[in-house]
């Protein structure tokens, strides 16, 4: 194992793929890790090096949840023919018995953080792998938006509405616009009825995020995309797959001179202490049947090889 494995909390893809052939002695590829993340094998990782906003949130089970029925059509006003129950507090359902309840306020959050593999996060690791294989584009959208984990605090990140080309008046939508102008033959006049217009749209906007509360500027993430991240391994998780293919994670040192010296004196003293003499004819024949009633037996050959370094051992042991 690498001395500087030991000390990273996380490896890029292309490291981690690297550490895990050395380790299997087969090739790992990065769409490799990309499918044993899909499948479960493996917990893929995002590092956030800019911040990102989220609603934090924790798992419960569908017996903490309360619910509401629903007997109206909220389109049309009618009674409905089969009454619905949604869950009072807006958690999002998962998968069985699993549900996310999520905070009402948006947070910023940084560093490592897990993919559960349970909303667009998903997709977008899907979309990597075809890719990486294929070549086809993954288009699949996730409603209920992009889950990262850490620990016990689950979050579905957020992105700025200012931040959304399809928003009236937004900095997206502003650049949008530039860009269009940069790129279109348009007479200085046409520009400036442009500029003009978005200008009146943008200073209403702006107004509107004023008039309303913080969290309300955010809206669920489509993708991982919409944040500055790059896909990480911890180096953890990283050598529980490792061990996982019963493989071990680190292999054994080879026994130094000192150590196979201070194993050869422990020997001497057990020999001693049994009243047994290495250098006795014979000895070597109730050693190997010693080792045989251990289950572990050893030949005669071996056992006299280690007998006929005892003496030397001890001597610069002593000296």
């Amino acid at each position: 194992m690498s001395k500087l494995f030991k000390v990273k909390e996380r490896l890029t893809l292309e490291e981690a793929a690297s550490h895990i052939t050395t380790a299997l002695g087969e090739t790992v590829t990065l769409a490799d890790l990309f499918r044993f993340a899909l499948d479960g094998h493996l917990t893929l990782s995002v590092d956030f090096m800019n911040k990102a906003n989220a609603r934090a949130g924790k798992w419960v089970k569908t017996k903490d949840i309360e619910f509401e029925t629903i007997e109206i059509n909220i389109l049309t006003g009618e009674k409905l023919d089969e009454p619905y129950e949604i869950p009072s507090k807006h958690e999002l359902y998962v998968s069985d018995d699993n549900w996310v309840a999520l905070e009402s306020s948006v947070i910023s959050i940084s560093g490592v953080w897990d993919l559960p593999m349970i909303g667009a996060e998903r997709l977008d690791v899907e979309h990597e792998y075809q890719q990486l294989t294929s070549g086809i584009a993954v288009t699949l959208v996730g409603i209920d938006g992009t889950f990262v984990q850490q620990g016990d605090i689950i979050c579905q990140l957020k992105t700025d509405y200012d931040n959304n080309e399809y928003q009236e008046g937004s900095k997206a939508q502003q650049e949008g616009l530039e860009s269009f102008i940069a790129t279109s033959k348009l007479s200085d006049e046409k520009i400036r009825a442009l500029r003009e217009k978005f200008n009146s749209t943008r200073e209403q906007y702006l107004k509107s995020r004023l008039d309303s509360p913080r969290d309300n500027h955010f809206y669920p993430s489509g993708g991982l995309g919409e944040h500055d991240y790059t896909y990480v391994l911890r180096t953890h998780e990283v050598a529980r797959f490792i061990q996982s293919l019963g493989v071990p994670s680190e292999p054994p040192k080879p026994m130094n001179s000192k150590e196979r010296n201070s194993l050869l004196v422990l020997i001497a003293a057990l020999c001693k202490n049994a009243d047994i003499d290495p250098t006795l004819r014979g000895v070597t024949t109730s050693l190997v049947a010693m080792t045989e009633n251990l289950g572990a037996p050893l030949s005669d050959d071996t056992i006299r090889k280690i007998l006929s370094q005892l003496e030397e051992a001890v001597s610069a042991r002593q000296n």
